[in-house]
């Protein structure tokens, strides 16, 4: 994301010596006061608890089986509360004796601390292969005196410490916070008292020597981008796997101008999935994506250049097709590209627009007022059953009511006040319209029939024979508001027509169909070669998702898991097809957080209210109790650095759309 580019240049101090907590504000958002952090000593305590108990006199019943034990086990051992045992376990081994696996375990719970917000995924991995496990068992005890000679930079991962400086002033540190040694050689001390304020206070810690070499290596693995003597992009080298023939240059921070105009050059192989995380956290940045739009209308005009702007509308579409149906600027955007793309006879890119168009659009409700009966219509309709066609939206008028309720060329009517509209002649569509003064009127952009039927129409003009469908077509009517693919779609990538009639509806015009895209997969949208990354390994924040699956096979050119986003365009027909998806599916997703920062993502739709979100995290959880003893809070912070907690009413609804930025 843009920096501030003042500030770009690293110093010697990435991470101060000490993260300073005023005690005026000692209250962290991360404190535990328990005695001990883990639970299998909880679990002790109750079963040494439970065997001191008096239990004479009670009935003899018969006891649970030995598979039972061994369920109740599995169910433990699968509890998420028992994480923060794995990642102990992890922690108390020698650093030469940890695996990959112990690693991961490492990474997943340290990247929640604050002490390593700001670090890169390479750089936190290498900490975590050398970090030392320490413990202080009891309150009060001394950790650093004044003036002794650090050796190290640590990190508390449970407990609080109180540092009190010669001058009587005190500071708390707690979980996440660190201390100790810059990433220098240099000998530096320590500035105050420090002491344990609880029982059990865990810390990690990192040798002087190993903090400086990995900290200072970021330093040279930095490649700045200047433009007229000012930074404008920095990158920095990546190796993604130990034999070091997967390595490059990823791009971490860059203006807003600057990250925009990447989106069109080439892209290193260790950095496979920018366009996806651009598209995905331009809002964050740029006040309009029309911004974005606008550029790419500019670079399509230049033929080098072409391919990889169609390759980044064909994402944006597939991957965030909201970005398109709320605004009506971006809607103006894509017909213009459509134009382009027919200017161009780019005929196979317009049809995967289209497909793209069609499989992502959702159902909408529009509602229109007419002053009478008698006032016409601010839109034009094409289609009806008698062409074998749903009725679609030909032009709206400009300035009108309907352009206003984001009515638009393209769109299916597919109901006019609980009236089905996918099967009915245009003339009874058309009735049933002006005879109603007030029209709640659902549509759906479905732009891949809108041509269909707009190239049948063509070609009855340039006949002068208008096409009279068969009775089997009219009772297969929906075939034309639920596209099936098998017709025509040769053109895509240019091969020879087929008979229509014997291939529309045929098992084999379908097997035909898979092997089309799965070449269109190739030939269309470039080949990258990263389906070969190692199994399981969590390389690098901007690659999240490159892992293989089971269900993907390897052999695929492109894997339908790159995206770090939303899936792929290049994933299997058989999903991008997929046109009988329920509106009120959920197609939102919360991540919940519980007080140990244990989290869970949540799906839910728009209509999910905090007290449903607070069910289902319980069940995702696998927490016992009742959800009346949880509720579910909101969690932000200002720029000056206060941290507030609200708590959300529990039927409150649209809950994705309401979380800030600077929340969770």
């Amino acid at each position: 994301l843009p920096a501030d580019f003042t500030k770009l240049h690293l110093t010697d101090s990435l991470h101060p010596q000490v993260t300073h907590v005023s005690s005026s504000h000692s209250g962290c958002s991360i404190t535990s006061d328990s005695g001990s952090s883990s639970l299998s000593d909880i679990y002790q305590a109750t079963e040494s608890e439970a065997g001191d108990m008096d239990l004479s006199g009670l009935p003899e019943t018969a006891v649970d089986s030995e598979d039972d034990d061994d369920e109740e086990d599995i169910e433990r051992a699968s509890d998420p509360l028992m994480s923060r045992d794995i990642v102990r376990d992890c922690l108390e081994k020698d650093p030469i004796d940890r695996t990959d696996d112990d690693i991961e375990q490492l990474l997943e719970f340290m990247h929640q601390l604050p002490a390593f917000a700001n670090m890169t995924m390479s750089v936190r991995r290498e900490l975590c292969a050398v970090m030392v496990f320490a413990v202080v068992e009891r309150a009060g005890t001394i950790v650093l005196n004044d003036g002794e000679e650090l050796d190290s930079w640590s990190v508390i991962l449970n407990g609080s410490v109180e540092v009190t400086y010669p001058d009587g002033r005190t500071e708390i540190l707690c979980m996440g916070n660190s201390f100790g040694v810059s990433p220098t050689m240099e000998k530096e001390y320590m500035k105050g008292v420090m002491r344990t304020k609880v029982d059990d206070c865990q810390f990690v810690c990192i040798a002087q020597q190993d903090y400086c070499r990995i900290l200072n290596q970021v330093e040279k693995n930095m490649q700045k981008v200047e433009e007229e003597g000012e930074i404008v992009m920095v990158k920095e080298h990546r190796e993604l796997d130990r034999t070091g023939t997967r390595k490059g240059h990823i791009v971490i921070k860059g203006t807003a101008e600057r990250l925009t105009m990447h989106l069109v050059e080439e892209h290193s192989v260790v950095d496979p999935t920018f366009i996806e995380d651009f598209l995905l956290t331009y809002r964050t940045f740029l006040s309009s994506p029309m911004e974005v739009g606008k550029k790419l209308l500019e670079w399509f005009n230049d033929p080098s250049l072409r391919d990889k702007v169609t390759r980044v509308v064909l994402l944006w579409v597939n991957n965030h097709f909201n970005d398109f149906e709320g605004d009506p600027a971006m809607t103006r955007f894509l017909e213009e590209f459509e134009n382009n793309l027919e200017r161009e006879k780019m005929g196979g890119h317009l049809r995967l627009l289209n497909i793209a168009c069609a499989a992502k659009a959702k159902r909408r409700l529009i509602t229109l007022t007419k002053p009478s009966r008698e006032a016409p219509l601010p839109f034009i309709l094409l289609g009806g059953s008698e062409k074998g066609f749903g009725i679609f939206i030909d032009s709206v008028d400009f300035g009108s009511k309907a352009t206003e309720a984001g009515l638009k060329r393209g769109d299916q009517v597919l109901e006019v006040n609980g009236q089905n509209f996918e099967n009915i002649q245009l003339s009874k569509a058309m009735e049933i319209l002006r005879n109603n003064t007030h029209l709640s009127i659902t549509v759906k952009t479905n732009l891949f029939v809108f041509k269909e039927l707009l190239t049948r129409l063509s070609e009855e003009k340039r006949n002068g024979a208008p096409h009279l469908p068969k009775i089997g077509d009219i009772k297969k009517a929906s075939r034309y508001s639920i596209p099936d693919l098998a017709v025509d779609v040769e053109q895509v990538i240019g091969l020879e027509k087929v008979n229509k009639k014997s291939k529309a509806n045929t098992v084999g015009g379908r097997n035909k169909l898979k092997k089309i895209l799965d070449k269109t997969r190739i030939s269309i949208l470039p080949q990258k070669p990263y389906n070969d990354i190692g199994i399981g390994q969590s390389q690098d924040d901007s690659i999240v998702g490159l892992r293989q699956t089971k269900h993907i096979p390897p052999a695929l050119p492109v894997s339908g898991t790159l995206s770090s986003s939303n899936p792929d365009l290049l994933q299997s027909h058989h999903r991008i097809l997929d046109f009988n998806t329920t509106p009120d599916l959920p197609d939102q997703v919360l991540r919940v957080f519980k007080a140990d920062q244990q989290s869970r993502y949540i799906m839910i739709s728009k209509d999910t209210t905090a007290k449903e979100v607070v069910i289902q995290a319980i069940r995702e959880f696998a927490l016992t109790a009742t959800p009346d003893a949880y509720s579910l809070c909101e969690v932000s912070v200002t720029p000056e650095g206060v941290i507030k907690q609200r708590r959300l009413p529990d039927q409150l609804s649209k809950l994705a759309d309401r979380i800030q930025l600077s929340g969770r």
